[in-house]
């Protein structure tokens, strides 16, 4: 009888606020009648262009260079098949279905599994036109199919979303009803006011927002939305989702590293970065992302020097006259950089950095601080800490983590990922009778959260409940399918239990989406012989 492996995860997926807008949705298409220019011109940006069904739109990417050779081997056929294969007997293949980048720097892509997506670990990269490991892939030593695309990840490039409720990664057919980001996405839901422009009442509030005309905090909380990142970002205990004309702190803690530049741009930092600069320090709110871009066409690239050139002109009227390249400012001001955790990739630094700054690593310990001007709440923080920690693997953050967590809890009873993180800590500390009250509290509140399920099985199991550990891992998995330890510690507790069938079916479920997993292989082999 095989021993009993238990693997935990220690990331909690974060708690997602569902949207729930007063008005529905009527879909960028009801715009084109009264606004027909710029329809033309918005849905030609790379911004509208962000997502959809591979093969369509006019982005075409090359398979000249179609292989990607890492711990396996791939290629990415002109039908999108996604073809695998691993020394010694590892191969498969995965239909790719949907794009997500407009194709200007690159594409990730993703395939269902059952109705569950997942995102390939291979990508398109346009500045080379080859293709390559997706970020985050490099260091795998063999081939990884079940990294979950949550709605959180797709909700800056997709729009009208369809999850399914209580699950991780499901997604009704098709994941989401329009590609790209909608009109509806930076102006708000359009149906009372196409009920009354429909009705000729062109008179007194239009009730769609137009950010430009928005306070500050509120026009730049539309661009933060999706082009600030932070370290981390904490949903708000018990907040609304953000729409169009609130504040994002309200429903988002952004938390950033005090005192320090990181080296190397984020695929999105530009936001933080411009906040960073010397011009908006100096210009204040009169400097935001509108300043330069007009999100509703794109210069060409004929005219991109000249255009940007102006922008820099209406704050800056006198230009370098002997300097190198002093018609194209950004040349020298807002260089390309490597992205962060990406190859193949550069974007433009934002910071608007003088010319021969170096950008150094932080030395030392780093704390981290709100990006907004507003109260930090310990549990926000202390969450906050806890991400970057199992990121980072550091036990200072951990610590630091812990005590805002514990500090919080007494105000925060019921919130399920507060209490499901500090389960997760209290358990790395091998705390376990702590961790088990508070990893069920979080289930009882949040049954969602496949993290604490699994985690809770593993104690379950260690305990020698194992039929309270595999209702757990079934449960999980029903959510993602994809959970490669709470799958593989399922099978060994149905092996133990003399369930052989089961286990056996579950080891070849496990095998779809980790094909080279060698202690699935090997259970697997030893119930066959059986």
């Amino acid at each position: 009888m095989p021993c009993l492996l238990i693997v935990r995860l220690l990331a909690l997926a974060g708690a997602l606020l569902t949207p729930a807008p007063a008005q529905e949705l009527v879909g960028s298409a009801a715009c084109r009648g009264c606004h027909p220019q710029i329809y033309k011109s918005y849905f030609a940006t790379p911004m509208a262009l962000s997502s959809g069904r591979v093969g369509s739109g006019t982005f075409r990417e090359s398979f000249e260079r179609n292989q990607a050779n890492h711990a396996a081997k791939y290629r990415v056929g002109p039908d999108y098949t996604l073809e695998f294969t691993q020394a010694p007997d590892s191969r498969g293949a995965r239909k790719l279905q949907y794009y997500v980048g407009s194709g200007a720097m690159g594409r990730s892509y993703l395939f269902s599994v059952d109705g569950f997506l997942f995102q390939s670990p291979v990508s398109y990269y346009s500045g080379p036109a080859h293709w390559a490991m997706s970020p985050g892939y490099s260091s795998d030593s063999r081939v990884f199919l079940s990294r979950p695309v949550e709605p959180r990840c797709l909700e800056c490039h997709a729009s009208s979303l369809q999850p399914i409720e209580g699950t991780q990664n499901g997604y009704r057919d098709p994941a989401f009803l329009s590609g790209g980001i909608s009109c509806e996405r930076c102006h708000g839901p359009g149906e009372r006011h196409v009920e009354k422009m429909r009705a000729g009442l062109t008179q007194g509030p239009h009730e769609i927002v137009n950010p430009a005309k928005l306070p500050p905090a509120r026009r730049d909380s539309i661009c933060a939305r999706c082009h600030l990142t932070g370290e981390a970002r904490i949903s708000r205990a018990g907040a609304r989702s953000f729409q169009p004309g609130h504040l994002l702190s309200d429903s988002v803690a952004v938390f950033v590293w005090e005192g320090s530049e990181q080296p190397g741009t984020k695929v999105t930092s530009h936001f933080e970065n411009l906040w960073q600069s010397a011009c908006k320090r100096a210009s204040g709110n009169r400097l935001w992302c509108g300043t330069c871009h007009d999100p509703h066409s794109v210069p060409s690239a004929v005219g991109r020097a000249s255009y940007y050139r102006e922008k820099c002109r209406s704050c800056h009227a006198s230009t370098h006259a002997g300097a190198r390249n002093h018609d194209h400012c950004i040349s020298c001001h807002m260089p390309s950089r490597a992205a962060a955790g990406m190859s193949h990739v550069a974007f433009t630094d934002h910071s608007i950095p003088r010319v021969g700054r170096s950008q150094q690593p932080p030395n030392g310990e780093r704390s981290l601080k709100s990006f907004w001007s507003t109260a930090v709440d310990p549990r926000d923080l202390g969450l906050a800490y806890s991400e970057v920690a199992l990121r980072d693997n550091n036990e200072r953050h951990f610590a630091r983590a812990l005590d805002l967590l514990q500090k919080a809890e007494s105000q925060y009873t019921s919130d399920p990922k507060l209490l499901g993180q500090l389960a997760m800590l209290h358990d790395r500390l091998a705390e376990e009778d702590r961790a088990v009250v508070l990893y069920g509290k979080a289930l009882q509140l949040d049954p969602s959260q496949t993290a604490a399920a699994t985690n809770l099985g593993a104690l379950y199991a260690k305990r020698g409940d194992l039929k309270g550990a595999i209702r757990l891992w079934q449960d999980a998995l029903q959510r993602n399918p994809g959970l490669e330890q709470a799958r593989i510690n399922l099978a060994v507790a149905q092996a133990k239990s003399g369930e052989t069938a089961a286990a056996r079916a579950t080891l070849e479920k496990a095998l779809e989406f980790a094909p080279g997993h060698p202690f699935a292989r090997k259970l697997l082999a030893q119930l066959g012989a059986r």
